[in-house]
C-alpha cells in the first residue's frame, strides 16, 4: 500500500475540530432519524434488473471519474490504500431517470433542492472510507456553499448477513426496511458487502428548508 497524504491531511486540519479521531473510543457517530413506510415494490422491481443502473466505478482513474479535483483526489487515495476497478463498483438508479418512482422518497424530506439516488451492491464490493462533499449536488443545483445540504441513507431491505456499514467509530447494522439515518458533516464512513445477496439502499440529498423533516418533528419517527 502506498501512502497518501489525503488522510493525514484532513485529521490535521479537522482534529479537535470536527471528531476526535481516536479509533478506540466508542462514540455514537450518525443519528438514527426514523422509519419510512412506503411500497417499496415498485422500485425493488425497478431494481432487479441490472440494464436499469448505470455503474460507477468508484477507484477510477482520474480520467475515467471525473474532471473535479476533490473527487479525484479522493479516488486517489482510494487506489493508494489497495482499491481498484474490481472492488468498488457502484450500481446506481437516479431520479431523473424514473422521476415518478422516486417521487415519493424525495417529498417526505421535506428538502428544498433535492435528488435521490438508488444503489445496488454486488457481494465483493467496497464504497471506500470517505466523507459526503456534495460538490456534485452544488453543481448539479447551482447551489452556493452558504446554503447547508445535508443526506438521509435510506435501507431499501432488511439487513443481510455480510451488508455492512461503519459511521466514525459506529457499525450501523441490523437494519430494517425503511430505516433511515443521517451523519454529521464531515463525517467519514464506508460500505461494503462481505455477504451473499446484493445490498440495497438508497441517498437522498437536498437543501435545508424550513419544512425539512427534522425541523418540524423532534425525536424518532415513523412516516
Amino acid at each position: 500500500m502506498r501512502r497518501n497524504e489525503y488522510w493525514e491531511n484532513f485529521v490535521k486540519e479537522n482534529k479537535d475540530v470536527s471528531w476526535h479521531f481516536d479509533p478506540g473510543k466508542k462514540t455514537q457517530d450518525y443519528t438514527y432519524i426514523g422509519k419510512l413506510k412506503i411500497d417499496f415494490q415498485p422500485l425493488l422491481d425497478l431494481m432487479k434488473d441490472d440494464k436499469n443502473f448505470k455503474e460507477f466505478i468508484i477507484a477510477a482513474k482520474n480520467d475515467e471519474f471525473s474532471d473535479d479535483h476533490v473527487v479525484n483526489k479522493k479516488a486517489e487515495a482510494f487506489r493508494d490504500w489497495g482499491f481498484n476497478e474490481h472492488n468498488t463498483s457502484s450500481l446506481q438508479i437516479t431520479d431523473d431517470e424514473f422521476p415518478e418512482i422516486f417521487e415519493p422518497y424525495k417529498k417526505f424530506a421535506g428538502f428544498g433542492e433535492c435528488t435521490a439516488v438508488a444503489l445496488k451492491q454486488y457481494p465483493g464490493q467496497f464504497l471506500p472510507w470517505h466523507q459526503d462533499t456534495y460538490v456534485g449536488f452544488r453543481k448539479k443545483f447551482n447551489v452556493s456553499d452558504d446554503v447547508e445540504v445535508t443526506r438521509y441513507s435510506l435501507m431499501l431491505e432488511d439487513w443481510h448477513w455480510g451488508h455492512y456499514f461503519l459511521a466514525g467509530n459506529s457499525v450501523f447494522h441490523q437494519w430494517k426496511q425503511g430505516d433511515f439515518l443521517q451523519l454529521p458533516l464531515k463525517m467519514h464512513h464506508t460500505t461494503c458487502n462481505g455477504g451473499i445477496i446484493p445490498k440495497l439502499t438508497m441517498t437522498i440529498t437536498g437543501t435545508v428548508t424550513d419544512e425539512f423533516l427534522q425541523k418540524k418533528k423532534n425525536g424518532k419517527f415513523e412516516y
